[in-house]
């Protein structure tokens, strides 16, 4: 009997780790979530090697139950100036970072057998806390489509979420260009047969065009796309000019939000979409009746979410 109900609580255990959901995607339902000023561990203001000279002391950010080089990678060859005092009393409060994975299972893909997995990275345009399921909700949702989507084709993923800023930097928006571009860059290396799709949003889609930009050079061939849904500058502090050029880019926009809103973008590269007739539910991710798309609502939008799957499927055929 001792037996049975072990195995019943066991089982009942199970049950409740799988109903609890912290990222907002069906395949990826866990996370190692980071503040990134918090990674600051020797208080000199500098994110960089010198903080993973024990890697016990990083995050373990491919959830395969060590803290080692795999780990420390991302921190190594990087240089991020942090304001004083960047990390908060409570750590865990707001992460702006997460690399999601499995129930049971890490975020690490194998190149074995010609497999050809790619790296998601999801932007959201605002974001105070990625851990909060409400902040880049739309972002999250084309994430989650696009890796369901891979998934019923074989095609095995990381998906990563971010924010469009690191606070606690010196330049919040300059610092998560500077972070995406590194983590990126430690995947395709050591992956040799990983592929890129970056998805931003608002403030995040220009840091997707950034990060885009900065490895087009030697890694163009296996970006995917870079996918910036109603991009816009104002108030960003980062930098706004630094756009791919080789890269392909699906820029989505509309033109009905004022100030807020997207604007087409005129390249050899970049494949333009006005959304402005797409409907979206009044209040965004929280629902309400439908009416065309705005600057907060686009990407909330069914058919501009579709719309962003089969355009990332048709490229990477």
């Amino acid at each position: 009997m001792k037996t049975v109900i072990v195995a019943a609580a066991g089982m009942a255990a199970a049950i409740t780790a799988m109903a609890c959901n912290v990222t907002g995607l069906a395949n990826s339902p866990r996370a190692t979530f980071a503040q990134l000023a918090c990674l600051d561990v020797n208080g000199d203001h500098l994110l960089d090697g010198q903080d993973a000279a024990d890697p016990a002391k990083v995050p373990d950010f491919n959830a395969d139950g060590k803290h080692a080089a795999d780990d420390a990678a991302f921190l190594q060859g990087l240089s991020i100036r942090l304001a004083p005092e960047p990390c908060p009393k409570d750590p865990g409060r707001a992460p702006e970072y997460a690399v999601t994975h499995g129930y049971f299972e890490s975020s690490n893909v194998t190149c074995d057998g010609g497999k050809r997995p790619v790296l998601l990275i999801g932007i959201g345009g605002g974001v105070v806390n990625i851990k909060d399921r409400e902040d880049a909700a739309g972002v999250r949702s084309i994430i989650d489509g696009i890796q369901k989507a891979y998934d019923d084709k074989g095609v095995d993923t990381i998906a990563v979420l971010a924010g469009p800023a690191i606070v606690g930097a010196g330049n919040i928006h300059s610092a998560m260009e500077q972070w995406l571009t590194h983590a990126a860059r430690v995947y395709l290396d050591r992956y040799p047969c990983l592929r890129l799709l970056l998805v931003g949003h608002s403030h995040g889609a220009v840091t997707a065009d950034v990060v885009g930009g900065n490895l087009e050079g030697r890694y163009g061939e296996r970006i995917i796309e870079v996918v910036d849904v109603d991009r816009v500058t104002p108030l960003y502090l980062g930098d706004t000019t630094t756009r791919p050029t080789q890269a392909h880019v699906f820029n989505v926009f509309e033109s009905g939000s004022g100030i807020l809103r997207g604007a087409s973008y005129d390249r050899a590269n970049a494949e333009n979409w006005d959304a402005t007739a797409e409907l979206a539910p009044k209040d965004g991710d929280n629902g309400g009746p439908l009416q065309p798309v705005n600057h907060t609502t686009i990407d909330n939008s069914k058919s501009v979410k579709q719309r962003i799957i089969d355009q990332v499927l048709a490229r990477s055929a």
